[in-house]
């Protein structure tokens, strides 16, 4: 028998068997679709890589209040989300990803449960990947970091250093290095931003900036 590498199409045919979208989607999957302004074809493409159950993302966020009082706020994002298997999450994100490129759409991990519960993907209509942290209310809140404050900060090292955020939910994100930066001052960096990377994560800042030089990617968490 000859050996060979799966690919991504027999991962799906493997999943799904042979891909094809619906031709024609359900009455609910219609409905959540003009919730949230996806256009059908998009819900098409959505169906051909998972027949999970679709939900709208909702979440609370914090924002600073009057008299640094910190308030919460109901958010509603034009964003659906769909569970999946851990070994499945990372090849549907990356095959969405392809199949949505180019069209205001952003494909990301929104809720990581290491194999005891499945994953979570979201798929947020939008062309700024910073709505993705904003989509989840991602805050470092014991830390007397909001939302909002939160975004500000990514957005300033992304002018030096460019990134695309990956994967977040409400005390952590995951962000690709589009660049190299000095990773050393990097690391630096974030420990003073993130104290737990380090100190509940690689142990030291010379670790830190050995796995993000290997990786090419960013990990942050707030206890």
């Amino acid at each position: 028998m000859r050996n060979r590498k799966m690919g991504i199409n027999d991962f799906f045919r493997r999943l799904f068997g042979a891909p094809s979208a619906m031709s024609v989607l359900p009455a609910n999957d219609l409905e959540l679709a003009n919730a949230v302004r996806f256009g059908p074809s998009v819900m098409q493409t959505i169906r051909r890589f998972t027949r999970a159950e679709l939900y709208r993302l909702e979440t609370m966020r914090t924002v600073s209040g009057p008299g640094n009082t910190v308030m919460t706020e109901q958010y509603r994002p034009d964003a659906l989300l769909f569970k999946a298997e851990q070994q499945d999450a990372g090849p549907i994100i990356q095959s969405l990803r392809a199949a949505l490129a180019g069209q205001g759409y952003l494909v990301f991990l929104s809720e990581q449960n290491f194999g005891h519960l499945p994953d979570e993907i979201g798929i947020l209509k939008s062309g700024d990947t910073f709505d993705i942290l904003r989509c989840k209310g991602t805050d470092a809140i014991n830390y007397g970091i909001d939302n909002e404050s939160l975004v500000a900060a990514m957005k300033k090292w992304h002018a030096d250093t460019p990134v695309e955020i990956v994967g977040a939910g409400h005390d952590w994100l995951e962000a690709r290095f589009l660049s190299r930066p000095d990773w050393d001052a990097m690391a630096e960096k974030i420990y003073e931003f993130c104290p737990d990377a380090v100190d509940q994560g690689t142990g030291s800042v010379a670790a830190l900036a050995a796995e993000m030089r290997e990786t090419g990617r960013l990990y942050l968490w707030w206890d």
